[in-house]
């Protein structure tokens, strides 16, 4: 009987484990503040639930721009018409087959949200024309298919049904997508579960199911990786990096230049409405020393412009990008600077606070009057809103395809941006015929937004990841995604 019993509990214990190795379990650094993507830039709700749940109809890979929902995308030999075809076949995780009305209302919603898309295509809307999906704009719509596939506020693809029942939070809980894995449950402040779509229409992840675990701590997301509690922990410190390096059951994941930290200053209201206070607040920062009170001694590298490869600019051309602190002083000194205080807001994720009290160092060394506000990032974004409260903001900056895909670059962000000659640089970069030429335009554009000095840009990140060893496959580009990855442990008792 005894002997019975043991069998029982093993057989038991072996089928636990198997359904367990088939899903993933994350600790994610934070949860997003809204579930709809399409008007919500948060990294946070792109690596959840972009290409997860909700698709596009175009991918951005290694091969540049490529159908995904659309069969074929072409643009007319004047490049004022794109034309988008639509895969066969395809169905939302309710049930229902996607159609071309889902995609026309779609795309028209993510244009009419998203400032950047409204200004690249001058307010014009696609429209069904046999069967497919068309636009046609008095602009270039050359770079389009770019920002279709890649924009921070994703052109996510949803019923139309979905469309017409919205929020204030925008798309309703459990609005259906197409991707390869549909929502089981969110539990706020908690987590997210998500499982295969068994009717996917290409080809299905091999993990079965993903459960991500919002843990704002970092010290928590590391205990638990270390006990088996993660299998992926999301922004490893690096203060942790050395002791995890020696693990051998936890491998360290390094991707790529995957954004910037961006120091806004308001050109609405305060003392950086004028450029020379925002010239002595450039001089004033050591860029180094703001990246190394975050990352520590490495995960990051310092130069000054707004984008990274392929769009960067040699940051040697920005006239205010090193520190010169006594330069700062006399500008001061010259604007008659009465040491008014200056706000800074700034979030606790991910060790932001750290950036914002190295700056408050730096300006006050210069002769500047500084106070810092630190709240939770929900908290910061709702408090960023009213630009009465806060001269500076800090904040991570994800990575993005396009200049009109920065947020502080639009006359509408929070802290304003009003530079005539900026913004019509920028709205010819969005006119130009291809990317090479969008690219030269970048640059002479870059060099006047060093002048004009909206942001400070200390430097770019590289966030570092951790998983368990039998982990494999993740896909780091433009944050962490597990389409392709697997666990070598599933299938194996």
């Amino acid at each position: 009987m005894r002997n019975l019993l043991l069998v029982i509990l093993t057989l038991i214990s072996i089928s636990c484990a198997a359904e367990d190795d088939g899903r993933l379990s994350v600790a994610a650094a934070q949860e997003p503040p809204v579930q709809d993507v399409m008007v919500n830039t948060s990294l946070s709700g792109r690596n959840i639930l972009a290409g997860n749940v909700y698709e596009r109809l175009l991918s951005y890979g290694d091969d540049g721009v490529e159908p995904l929902l659309a069969e074929s995308c072409s643009l007319s030999d004047d490049g004022h018409t794109l034309t988008l075809t639509l895969r066969e076949g395809v169905v939302f995780h309710d049930g229902s087959a996607l159609d071309i009305r889902d995609v026309v209302e779609s795309l028209n919603r993510w244009i009419e949200v998203y400032p950047a898309a409204e200004k690249m295509t001058g307010g014009a809307l696609f429209e069904e024309r046999d069967g497919m999906a068309v636009i046609t704009a008095e602009t270039s719509l050359a770079l389009l298919p770019l920002m279709i596939a890649s924009s921070p506020q994703c052109a996510i693809i949803v019923p139309s049904e979905s469309l017409e029942n919205l929020t204030d939070g925008g798309l309703l809980f459990g609005a259906p997508g197409t991707g390869p894995y549909r929502v089981d449950a969110w539990n706020e402040g908690e987590k997210v579960s998500l499982s295969l779509f068994d009717d996917y229409w290409g080809e299905k992840p091999e993990i079965e199911g993903i459960d991500y675990y919002f843990v704002p701590d970092p010290v928590t997301r590391r205990l638990g990786l270390e006990s088996g509690q993660y299998d992926f922990i999301d922004t490893v410190l690096s203060d942790d990096v050395p002791s995890l390096s020696e693990n051998e059951d936890i491998k360290l994941l390094q991707g790529s230049e995957n954004g910037s930290i961006a120091v806004v200053f308001n050109k609405k209201e305060g003392v950086f409405r004028d450029i020379e206070m925002r010239e002595a607040a450039a001089l004033s920062a050591d860029r180094d020393a703001l990246m190394r009170a975050c990352y520590g001694e490495s995960g990051y590298s310092v130069h000054t412009d707004y984008m990274e490869a392929p769009w960067s600019v040699d940051s040697s051309l920005d006239p205010f990008g090193k520190e010169d602190r006594e330069r700062a002083m006399a500008i001061l000194d010259e604007t008659g600077y009465d040491g008014e205080e200056i706000r800074i807001l700034t979030s606790n994720l991910t060790d932001l606070d750290k950036i914002a009290v190295a700056l408050a160092s730096q300006l006050e060394s210069a002769g500047m009057n500084v106070s810092i506000t630190m709240l939770d990032w929900a908290s910061f974004l709702e408090k960023r809103r009213d630009e009465s409260s806060w001269d500076i903001y800090v904040s991570a900056m994800s990575r993005v395809m396009l200049p009109a895909d920065k947020a502080y670059l639009s006359p509408s962000a929070p802290g304003g941006f009003n530079d005539s000659v900026s913004l019509e640089m920028l709205s010819e970069l969005n006119e130009a015929s291809d990317e090479e030429e969008a690219m030269e335009i970048w640059r002479e554009t870059q060099i006047r937004l060093w002048e004009y000095i909206p942001v400070i840009i200390p430097g770019h990140y590289s966030t570092v990841y951790a998983s368990t060893a039998d982990l494999e496959g993740v896909d780091l580009f433009d944050g962490y995604h597990f389409r392709s990855a697997h666990l070598s442990r599933q299938g194996v008792i």
